[in-house]
């Protein structure tokens, strides 16, 4: 029987307290990585054990196959309980056991008529539902299937508390937001993403990986099979093992690859749109981001992927394509609620208060003077530029764009071979010695007891 930490046995009793006051649905709102699985079992186990059935249902049938082996860890009757799918279910009404408790994991998707037929069919059974981030790209909130909400503690709360691992965001480049076009859905159209994604990208991903995670196994996020398999290819002509995989990789070829990847066999692995909701992938510290996302659902996903606490774990998250100027980072602040969001106007275009140090290109609040990374004394011209404004300098890439509105020389920091390559960026640029310090030490071109001699 699983031992849940404190934070998840409140969010258990403050979820009956919402059922034994009359609500018959309420939505329990936990972040990613915050152990929403073992909190499901700890219910479905009370409930069981107080000679209900219990019916849970997903979207996706690898997250039906983790809850089992979930529930099976926690010594759950799975005879009282009903594991399927929303479809499966939706088809099966007339024959199914009937539960004494639904629960919905992944209940943003709640909305969508096959749920909410079970949830007709079932009106007088309580139900809970299970979300990280309950919101939709359209804006509607789900009151309309959720009569009270609770929440469970922040990420920042959950990092500061060692449940998640803290993390290093980085942005070292941007992409043509100019090109992004939204499609009935929401996100992005495939079409503008190839257009907004510039080829020249995929040699930058591999540099700036090693610069900042070489040798540590990653995760790419791509946003096409083409560009997910050139990415790859990007890294295997730097030596780097590296693998690709998505939705229509044979099931037996994927488990290999997973299996190999935990195993420590292959170091990056691109895919899809496969790894984000409950997908179980070993645990990663370092995520590359290649797919612009319009949705923080996937954007929450894919950024915290690399945060599962371990000790003396520091994740970083490295994005290629401007995510963090739409949403923040992991550990921002969001404001959930049942209601319908408001529509944000076409000329708002402030964007989370964010910026990124041009010289070891870590996100940081827009505030500093100083990189809390690196120590680098930040220029008053790379403190209030935002997305929209970058945008303006078109069909630059993302290194020119770097170029021209941080760096007064062409040596690029990727570009440099030694501690004296370093010494020079940072005597042109005025940066203090520490800087040349920190990269010279993270690059493996020096030692601790050399750089003091030098120094």
């Amino acid at each position: 029987m699983f031992q849940l930490h404190p934070y998840q046995k409140e969010l258990v009793n403050q979820a009956r307290e919402k059922l034994a006051a009359g609500n018959k649905s309420v939505l329990l709102v936990s972040p990613a990585g915050s152990g929403k699985s073992v909190i499901i079992a700890e219910i479905a186990r009370l409930a069981v054990e107080r000679g209900g059935h219990v019916m849970f249902m997903v979207h996706r049938q690898e997250l039906v196959n983790q809850i089992v082996q979930t529930f099976q860890a926690d010594e759950i009757d799975l005879q009282a309980t009903t594991i399927m799918t929303v479809g499966k279910i939706a088809n099966r009404l007339n024959r199914l056991p009937r539960p004494s408790l639904i629960i919905t994991d992944e209940s943003h998707h709640s909305l969508a008529k096959t749920y909410r037929k079970i949830y007709s069919f079932y009106a007088d059974v309580p139900r809970l539902g299970f979300s990280a981030s309950p919101w939709r790209m359209n804006g509607q909130g789900l009151g309309n299937v959720y009569e009270a909400m609770v929440e469970g503690p922040s990420v920042k709360w959950l990092i500061d508390h060692q449940y998640l691992a803290p993390y290093d965001y980085y942005a070292p480049t941007l992409i043509d937001v100019q090109k992004l076009q939204t499609s009935s859905t929401g996100d992005y159209t495939n079409k503008s993403m190839d257009a907004a994604v510039p080829k020249a990208i995929f040699g930058d991903v591999v540099s700036h990986y090693q610069h900042l995670a070489g040798g540590r196994q990653a995760i790419v996020y791509a946003h096409s099979i083409e560009a997910s398999k050139q990415v790859v290819e990007a890294f295997q002509s730097a030596g780097i093992t590296a693998v690709h995989a998505d939705a229509k990789t044979p099931k037996g070829q994927r488990d290999r690859i997973m299996a190999d990847f935990k195993a420590g066999k292959i170091t990056i692995l691109s895919n899809v749109d496969l790894i984000s909701e409950g997908f179980n992938v070993p645990d990663v510290g370092v995520i590359i981001m290649l797919r612009p996302t319009a949705s923080l659902v996937l954007d929450i996903q894919q950024s915290m992927r690399g945060m599962r606490y371990k000790p003396g774990k520091r994740s970083i998250i490295i994005d290629h394509v401007a995510n963090a100027y739409r949403f923040g980072l992991p550990d921002t602040e969001h404001e959930w609620t049942l209601n319908d969001r408001p529509k944000k106007k076409k000329r708002d275009n402030t964007g989370p208060p964010i910026k990124t140090c041009d010289a070891c290109y870590a996100v940081i609040p827009v505030q500093c003077k100083i990189c809390p990374i690196c120590g680098h004394e930040l220029e008053a011209e790379s403190t209030g530029m935002d997305v929209d404004e970058a945008a303006k300098l078109k069909k630059l890439t993302a290194k020119d764009f770097k170029f021209v509105v941080h760096h007064p020389n062409r040596m690029q920091p990727s570009e440099a071979k030694s501690l004296k390559d370093l010494q020079e960026i940072a005597r042109v640029r005025g940066y203090k010695p520490g800087w040349a310090y920190y990269q010279a030490k993270n690059r493996g071109f020096i030692a601790d007891r050399k750089w003091r001699k030098q120094a």
